[in-house]
């Protein structure tokens, strides 16, 4: 039989020792997992370039693909980014956005051609001390994101 003192007695850890361990560190992953999880302002204006520029991929693509021309307007009032027959891309409040455009397209929108060219433009968005730019080139339609803080 073992003593208390016994060297071997005391070596380890109990299972309380280590529940509560375990519970300590569930509990400290879940406040850096919230708190991660909360979106600077600066990542939404990344992020809503990103989408911007797929929105564009999409519009390209199919004015490729269908042989007919796909246009992307930008509704101010609405603060929509959208392609007819498409998904919307909506513009949250405090971003500030502007688009620029050739007057053939309208002014506020980039026109895709089936042959690969488009008319060309550009897309800003300005929020929490970051602008993001997306431009569409004219000749090529090549979509190109410039991020600058």
């Amino acid at each position: 039989m073992t003593s208390p003192s016994d060297p071997r007695r005391s070596a380890g850890f109990s299972l309380l020792e280590l529940m509560v361990a375990l519970t300590i560190l569930a509990l400290a992953m879940g406040v850096v997992s919230i708190s991660a999880s909360r979106r600077s302002p600066s990542f939404e204006i990344q992020r809503l370039a990103g989408e911007a520029v797929s929105l564009l991929r999409e519009a390209r693509l199919a004015a490729q693909t269908s042989g007919r021309p796909a246009v992307v307007t930008f509704d101010p009032e609405a603060r929509e980014l959208r392609r007819a027959g498409s998904r919307t891309m909506a513009i949250p409040d405090g971003v500030e956005v502007s688009l620029v455009s050739s007057a053939s397209a309208g002014r506020s929108a980039i026109v895709f051609f089936p042959d690969g060219s488009s008319s060309g433009g550009a897309f800003a968005l300005d929020g929490a001390g970051r602008r993001e730019r997306v431009t569409v080139d004219w000749l090529t339609s090549r979509i190109e994101r410039q991020g600058a803080r």
